[in-house]
């Protein structure tokens, strides 16, 4: 495990970069890819030339509309000789960048690592790491100022989406007065706040609303109403005809329950691989801690794992745990 280092000790650093690439986890939520714009676009402004990466090839569609976008590509098999360094941002560990990802990581001539998960390795050279940030974006925003970056409408628009939807716009606890004062800066570059919301949370895709139907219909409350879950094989995917984007935030679909405290969505993605979305309502259950039982990680209050194993077998397993944590509450 490496060690933590400064904004000024990275800025240092990335100031002395001709040519960079910036890369985040699998399946991009809007802090990964807003991080990503962000950091990209800020870097090229500054005259570097950057490549920005993602192990699934592309961004989201839902953030088609963030400028830069069509910029994020699928990272090469090998590492190109004239990039001088791999910045990896809200990603806790190497493994959540895909197998070329880790690669790559492990044959940058300098790597550095920017996160707010409170499960951060510090796998890379450099790592720039606070476990109480809201996003990634609030741990950009003083390196960004540390390299003088004057801060662009494309540069806040990232940003600002990267806030909000990691926040759940604005409405989890982590949501904090620096948090708002981050939003209002970001605001007063001039960018539309009220398209990008609407962007963001009121345009959804029909197969969004078949998926919907199915979790309402399907969705298990177990332990008095304190847990809810829901679980969709591969097979049942394909009868409804949905992508690998369709599934993403199955989880808030169902954590607005009343009266649950936990709220969990168990997915097979392939033969053999689970993927676990974990939501807690109370800050006495920490599903990071639940999750890293089964390899997983993430924050005390939205955590995931992805494990190998058939659906029900791993279900039973995850909500034992789950169980367990309950009946340790005073």
């Amino acid at each position: 495990m490496g060690t933590t280092n400064t904004h000024q000790q990275i800025a240092q650093e990335i100031a002395a970069l001709r040519e960079v690439a910036v890369i985040s986890h699998m399946r991009p939520d809007g802090d990964a890819v807003g991080s990503t714009l962000g950091l990209g676009l800020a870097l090229q402004s500054l005259g570097k030339r950057i490549h920005l990466w993602n192990a699934d090839g592309a961004a989201p569609t839902r953030f088609d509309f963030l400028p830069g976008a069509h910029l994020i590509t699928a990272p090469p098999a090998d590492w190109p000789a004239h990039v001088q360094a791999l910045i990896c941002v809200d990603c806790g560990e190497p493994k959540r960048l895909g197998d070329s990802g880790r690669h790559l990581i492990d044959t940058a001539p300098l790597s550095i690592n920017i996160d707010h998960h409170e499960t951060n390795t510090l796998y890379a050279d450099l790592n720039l790491v606070d476990g109480t940030a809201a996003a990634c974006a609030c741990v950009l925003m003083p390196l960004l100022d540390a390299l003088k970056v004057d801060l662009s409408r494309p540069v806040a628009d990232s940003l600002y989406a990267a806030v909000s939807t990691d926040t759940g716009s604005f409405q989890y606890s982590s949501t904090t007065p620096d948090v708002m004062r981050l939003a209002a800066r970001l605001m007063g570059t001039g960018i539309d706040v009220g398209d990008i919301n609407r962007r963001l949370y009121q345009e959804q895709p029909l197969s969004s609303f078949i998926l919907q139907r199915e979790v309402l219909s399907n969705m298990v409350v177990d332990c008095q109403g304190q847990v809810v879950h829901f679980s969709i094989t591969q097979a049942r995917k394909q009868e409804l005809h949905l992508g690998l984007e369709d599934t993403k935030d199955l989880v808030d679909i169902i954590r607005v329950l009343r009266g649950a405290k936990i709220a969990a969505i168990f997915e097979e993605v392939d033969d053999g691989l689970i993927r676990i979305s974990l939501r807690s309502k109370v800050p006495d259950v920490r599903v990071n801690d639940i999750a890293s039982q089964f390899g997983g990680g993430g924050h005390p209050m939205a955590a995931g794992i992805r494990v190998r194993g058939s659906l029900q077998d791993v279900r039973s397993a995850v909500l034992q745990a789950i169980d367990a944590a309950l009946a340790s509450l005073p």
